[in-house]
C-alpha cells in the first residue's frame, strides 16, 4: 500500500496562531480559560481542552462567567460585534483569536458600509457561505446600513436573481473556507446578471491551496482519507473535492478508520481540515502504516530495512547523544547524523539544555562522511524554513508583525523578530520625509510584510501601513461619537496663513485664524506652534466631506468681559503706544484691547502730530474716559491727568501761602 499525505494538511496560520496563545495561556495558569464556543472545529482537541479544565461556554451565557480570574477567548471563526461590545460592557477580560483572513472580511464590510453611506445609497452583500456557520454570523453583524444575502451554491444565487433588486451595487464576499470551484461558478454567473459588481475574494489562500492539492493526490489515490472534525466546514469541502475522483472516508482520528477497505498495492491519499491537530494526523499515518506491514511480503519488508536519505531531503530523527558542541541524532540510517551548535538556530544556545535524549527533531541532511560513518544536519536550515513559510502566510493574510529595530541603515532601517530580519524603507517607517531615523534604534515596533521574494529569502515591510489602519479604526470611532461644541485635547499638526490644523486622535480638525484669538493677528504662529497640546471645542461639523472647524477663544478669555472686572471710567492707567495715526494714538489697555486717545487728549496745549509727543513702545498714564461695550471703543485721555496734575499744584501753592495772602490783603474801613 502506497500512502500520498498532503503538504498542506493539519493546522493553517489561524488555527495554529489561536492554538498557541491558548496554550500560552493555559501555560501560565493565570486565569481560568472560557471560551465561547468551540475554539476550532475538532472534536478530539476540544475534548482535551475540557479535560485540561477549559470550559466551553455559549455566548449567550456571557453574564454567568465570572468577573474575577476569568478569561475569554474568541474562537478563530470570530463573533458577532455584539458580541465584542458585551464582553466590553461587562468587563470581562479577552483575547481575539480570530483569523486574520477573518477579521479582513470585517474590515472589507465596515469599508463598504461606510462608501454606501457616502453615496447615500443602500447595497446588497451576497456571502457566499453556510448561514449557520459561526464565521458567517460574525460576518453578517457587522453589515447594519446594507442588506445581505447568504447563499451556498449557483443555485441558491440564480433563486435570488430573480428578484434581486438591478439598480443597487452588489458585493460577493465568501466565507474564507467554502469551495473555490463554487465561488467561481458564482462570480461567472454574478457577472452576466447584476450590472454593478464588486468582487472580493476572500478564500483563504491556504484554503485554496489544501483544496487543490487534495485534488491533485485523489487523482492518483485509489481511496482518499480526510481526517477531520464531522462539523467541520473546510474538511467537508475535502471530502467534497475529493470525491471526484475516487472513493473518499472522512474520519476524525485512527480510531474510526475502516481497516477492512485496504487492499494490497493500492494507492490511499491522506489530507486534513485545518483544524485537525498534527498529532491526529500522525496517528492516523501511524495506524495505515502499521495495516500496509502487516501485509507486507519478507521481500518488502527487506527493501524498507535499506533506508536511504540524499542530501538536502529534511528528515525526522531521535536525539541519542547530548554534547557541549553538538548533538548525535539517529535518523534511521548507517550513518549517525552529527548536529553542531553551528546549526542551531540559536548558535550560542546551551545544547545540553535544549535538547535531551529521547527528542525528535526535524533536521536537514547536509554532508555524508562514509569513513567515519557520519551525516552532518541541520537544524537551522529547517527552523529557516518554516519561519520563512510562517512569513509568507503573515504576507498573504495580511498579519500585523511587532519586532524590534536593531539597526539603521541607508535607505531605511532593520526590525528584528523571532523569524529574521525585515527591511523597513525610510519611506514606510512614518517618520516624515527628511527627518533622523535614528530616534527609532532599540524601539518596539508594529509592521505588515509588504513585499517578499521568496527566491532571495526577503522581506520588506511596513509601519506606516500599520499606522494607517491604527488611524482610519480611530478615525471611525471619532466619527462614530464627535458632536458640536465637545471639547477635544489635540495637537498642533501644522500651520498656514489661514489657520492651525489640530490632530484630535485619528482625526484632523481646523482652527481658524479668527479663531485663535480674540485680538486680531497676522500668523497663527503668533498664538501656537506645531506640537502644542491645545483644548478645543468643536464648532462646526460637515459628515460628508469629513471637515472639522474648531475653536479655540472662549467667552472666558474674552478681553472685553475681562477689561469689566479691570477698569472702569475714571481709572488711571499705565499704557503703552501701539500705533500713531493722523488724529491720535492708540495704546494698549489690556491685551486684546487698545484704546485711542486723540490728539486733542494728547497734551494740554494744541499738537499738530501725535509724533511730536508720542513714540510706539512709550509707556504713558491714561485716565479711562469712556467705554462704549456695544460698540466696542474705549477712550483714553493724558491731557486730563496733565490738566489735574496742574489743578492740584495750583491748589498746593495756595494752601502753602495762604498766610502770605491773608498779611497782605487789604484792612477793612472802620
Amino acid at each position: 500500500m502506497n500512502i500520498l499525505l498532503s503538504e498542506h494538511a493539519g493546522f493553517c496560520f489561524g488555527v495554529r496562531r489561536a492554538v498557541e496563545m491558548l496554550e500560552k495561556e493555559l501555560a501560565s495558569g493565570e486565569n481560568r480559560i472560557f471560551t465561547l464556543g468551540q475554539i476550532i472545529h475538532n472534536e478530539d482537541f476540544n475534548a482535551d481542552l475540557a479535560r485540561r479544565g477549559v470550559i466551553c461556554t455559549a455566548e449567550s451565557d456571557l453574564e454567568n462567567i465570572p468577573r474575577e480570574g476569568a478569561l475569554v477567548f474568541i474562537r478563530t471563526h470570530g463573533v458577532s460585534r455584539e458580541v465584542i461590545q458585551r464582553l466590553e460592557e461587562l468587563g470581562l477580560p479577552y483575547v481575539d483569536a480570530t483569523c486574520p483572513f477573518v477579521k479582513k472580511i470585517h474590515s472589507i464590510v465596515l469599508d463598504e458600509e461606510v462608501k454606501s453611506r457616502r453615496r447615500g445609497e443602500k447595497a446588497v452583500f451576497v456571502l457566499l457561505g453556510d448561514v449557520s456557520h459561526p464565521e458567517v454570523l460574525g460576518i453578517v453583524s457587522y453589515a447594519e446600513h446594507n442588506d445581505v444575502v447568504v447563499i451556498q451554491n449557483r443555485d441558491q444565487l440564480e433563486e435570488y436573481a430573480k428578484n434581486a433588486p438591478r439598480e443597487l451595487c452588489h458585493i460577493f464576499l465568501s466565507q474564507t473556507t467554502h469551495s473555490v470551484a463554487e465561488w467561481e461558478r458564482c462570480c461567472e454567473y454574478a457577472k452576466s446578471v447584476f450590472p454593478r459588481l464588486t468582487f472580493y475574494d476572500t478564500i483563504c489562500s491556504v484554503t485554496g491551496i489544501r483544496q487543490k492539492d487534495a485534488a491533485e493526490i485523489a487523482k492518483k489515490s485509489d481511496l482518499m482519507v480526510i481526517v477531520g472534525g464531522k462539523n467541520s466546514s473546510n474538511t467537508k469541502k475535502l471530502v467534497s473535492v475529493s470525491e471526484e475522483f475516487c472513493e473518499t472516508v472522512h474520519i476524525r482520528n485512527a480510531a474510526e478508520l475502516p481497516q477492512n477497505i485496504f487492499r494490497k498495492n493500492m494507492t490511499v491519499g491522506v489530507s486534513a481540515g485545518a483544524s485537525t491537530p498534527d498529532s491526529v494526523i500522525k496517528e492516523v499515518i501511524q495506524t495505515m502504516s502499521e495495516i500496509r506491514n502487516d501485509e507486507m511480503s519478507f521481500e518488502e519488508m527487506l527493501n524498507q530495512s535499506f533506508k536511504t536519505i540524499r542530501t538536502g531531503e529534511e528528515v525526522t530523527g531521535t536525539v541519542t547523544s547530548v554534547f557541549t558542541n553538538e548533538v548525535h541524532v539517529d535518523l534511521g540510517i548507517k550513518h549517525t547524523g552529527i548536529l553542531p551548535s553551528s546549526e542551531v538556530a540559536d548558535s550560542e544556545s546551551n545544547l545540553v539544555a535544549s535538547f535531551k535524549v529521547g527528542d525528535e527533531i526535524t533536521v536537514l541532511v547536509q554532508k555524508f562522511n562514509d569513513p567515519e560513518g557520519t551525516v552532518q544536519v541541520s537544524k537551522k536550515r529547517v527552523d529557516s524554513r518554516a519561519g520563512w513559510a510562517k512569513i509568507q502566510e503573515a504576507y498573504e493574510g495580511g498579519v500585523t508583525l511587532s519586532g524590534k529595530v536593531v539597526s539603521v541603515i541607508k535607505g531605511g532601517i532593520l526590525v528584528a523578530d523571532e523569524l529574521q530580519n525585515f527591511f523597513v524603507p525610510a519611506s514606510l517607517t512614518g517618520v516624515p520625509k527628511g527627518s533622523s531615523l535614528d530616534p527609532m534604534l532599540g524601539q518596539e515596533v508594529a509592521f505588515k510584510i509588504v513585499e517578499i521574494d521568496p527566491a532571495r529569502k526577503r522581506a520588506v515591510a511596513s509601519i506606516r501601513e500599520v499606522l494607517r489602519e491604527e488611524r482610519k479604526a480611530l478615525e471611525e470611532k471619532f466619527w462614530a461619537q464627535v458632536a458640536v461644541d465637545q471639547v477635544y485635547t489635540g495637537k498642533v499638526k501644522s500651520l498656514t496663513s489661514y489657520g492651525a490644523f489640530v490632530d484630535l486622535g485619528g482625526v484632523d480638525g481646523m482652527v481658524h485664524i479668527t479663531e485663535l484669538s480674540w485680538k486680531k493677528i497676522k500668523n497663527p504662529a503668533e498664538v501656537v506652534s506645531i506640537g502644542d497640546e491645545i483644548t478645543v471645542f468643536v464648532k462646526e461639523i460637515n459628515p460628508e466631506t469629513r471637515k472639522i472647524s474648531l475653536g479655540y477663544k472662549t467667552e472666558d478669555t474674552n478681553p472685553w468681559k475681562l477689561l469689566q472686572d479691570q477698569y472702569q471710567a475714571g481709572d488711571v492707567a499705565t499704557v503703552k503706544i501701539v500705533s500713531l495715526t493722523t488724529f491720535g494714538a492708540f495704546a494698549e489697555l489690556i491685551p486684546g484691547i487698545d484704546g485711542l486717545i486723540h490728539i486733542s487728549q494728547i497734551a494740554d496745549r494744541k499738537i499738530a502730530n501725535p509724533a511730536d509727543v508720542l513714540k510706539v513702545g512709550d509707556e504713558v498714564q491714561v485716565e479711562v474716559v469712556d467705554i462704549d461695550y456695544e460698540a466696542r471703543r474705549v477712550s483714553l485721555s493724558m491731557r486730563s491727568l496733565i490738566e489735574k496734575a496742574k489743578a492740584e499744584a495750583e491748589e498746593e501753592i495756595v494752601q502753602e501761602n495762604a498766610e502770605y495772602l491773608a498779611e497782605e490783603a487789604p484792612a477793612d474801613a472802620e
